[in-house]
C-alpha cells in the first residue's frame, strides 16, 4: 500500500474516531438530560406538591386557632371561617391529586390514610365549630373537642413528604451512578481506540523511517561507488519499495560500469 494511501487512511481513521466520540458524547448528554428531565417532571414535582399540601395543612390548623381566638366578632368569624375552609379544600384536593400521581405504593397508602384522617378531622372541626358558635364563642369547649386531633394526620403527611424526598435522593444518586458509569465507559472506549490508533500510527511511521534509513544508507554507498557486499533489499508496494527497485537498477548500472572500466584498464 502506498504511503500516501496509508496516511490518507490514517487521517480518515482519526476523523472517524473523533466523529464517533463526539456522537457518543452527544448521545450520553441527551441520555443524562432525559434522565434529569424525567426526575424533575415526576418525582421532584411530586415532592413539591407534597410540601404545598403540608404547608396548607399547617395554615388550616392556624386558621382554626384564629377562629377560636378572634372569631367572637361577626366580621372576624366570617373571615377566618372562610380562610379555614379554603385551606381545608386545598389540603384535601392536593392530597387526592398527589395520590393520583405517585407511583410508590407506600406513599399511596400513606396518602389514603391521610385523606381519611383529614376527613375525620374535618368532621370534628365542624362539630367543635358548632359548639363554639352555639355556646357564645366558648373557645375552651371547642378546643377540648379537637385538641391534639391534628397530630395523627400531620404525622402521616410528614411521612409522605419524607418518603417522597427519600425517593428523590435515591433517584438522584442512581442517576449520578449511571452518569459516572457511562462516563467511565466512554473514557475506556475512547482511550482504547486512541491508544490503538496511536499504536498503529507509531508502527507505521517507525516502519517508514526504518526503510527510509536503509534506503539512505544504500544511496550513500552508491554515491561513493562502494558496491562491495552491497545488497538492495528494500521492497514493498509503496513509494519506498518503488524507489528501492530503482536503486537496484542504479546498482546494476554502476556494477556494469565498474566491470567495463576494469576491463578497459586491463
Amino acid at each position: 500500500m502506498k504511503i500516501s494511501t496509508q496516511l490518507t487512511l490514517f487521517f480518515c481513521a482519526v476523523v472517524t474516531l473523533f466523529v464517533l466520540l463526539a456522537s457518543a458524547l452527544l448521545a450520553q448528554t441527551r441520555t443524562v438530560s432525559a434522565g434529569y428531565t424525567g426526575l424533575l417532571a415526576q418525582q421532584v414535582r411530586q415532592a413539591e406538591m407534597a410540601r404545598v399540601v403540608q404547608v396548607s395543612f399547617k395554615k388550616q390548623v392556624q386558621e382554626w386557632k384564629d377562629i377560636l381566638l378572634r372569631g367572637h366578632t361577626p366580621a372576624d368569624l366570617e373571615k377566618y371561617t372562610r380562610q379555614f375552609h379554603d385551606e381545608e379544600t386545598t389540603v384535601r384536593s392536593g392530597a387526592v391529586d398527589l395520590a393520583g400521581t405517585v407511583v410508590d405504593a407506600k406513599c399511596r397508602e400513606l396518602l389514603a390514610q391521610f385523606v381519611a384522617a383529614h376527613q375525620t378531622l374535618s368532621e370534628r372541626y365542624q362539630a367543635a365549630y358548632d359548639v363554639y358558635v352555639g355556646n357564645h364563642f366558648d373557645f375552651k369547649a371547642a378546643d377540648r373537642m379537637v385538641r391534639g386531633k391534628d397530630r395523627p394526620p400531620t404525622d402521616l403527611f410528614d411521612r409522605v413528604v419524607k418518603q417522597l424526598n427519600d425517593d428523590v435522593v435515591s433517584s438522584v444518586a442512581a442517576q449520578e451512578i449511571a452518569v459516572a458509569r457511562s462516563r467511565n465507559l466512554a473514557l475506556i472506549v475512547s482511550g482504547t481506540l486512541l491508544a490503538g490508533l496511536g499504536l498503529v500510527g507509531l508502527v507505521t511511521v517507525r516502519n517508514i523511517l526504518q526503510r527510509l534509513g536503509r534506503l539512505k544508507a544504500v544511496s550513500d554507498r552508491l554515491a561513493a561507488a562502494d558496491l562491495e557486499g552491497l545488497a538492495v533489499d528494500i521492497a514493498g508496494p509503496d513509494e519506498i519499495g518503488q524507489f528501492g527497485e530503482s536503486m537496484k537498477g542504479v546498482h546494476a548500472a554502476i556494477e556494469e560500469l565498474s566491470s567495463l572500466a576494469a576491463a578497459a584498464a586491463a
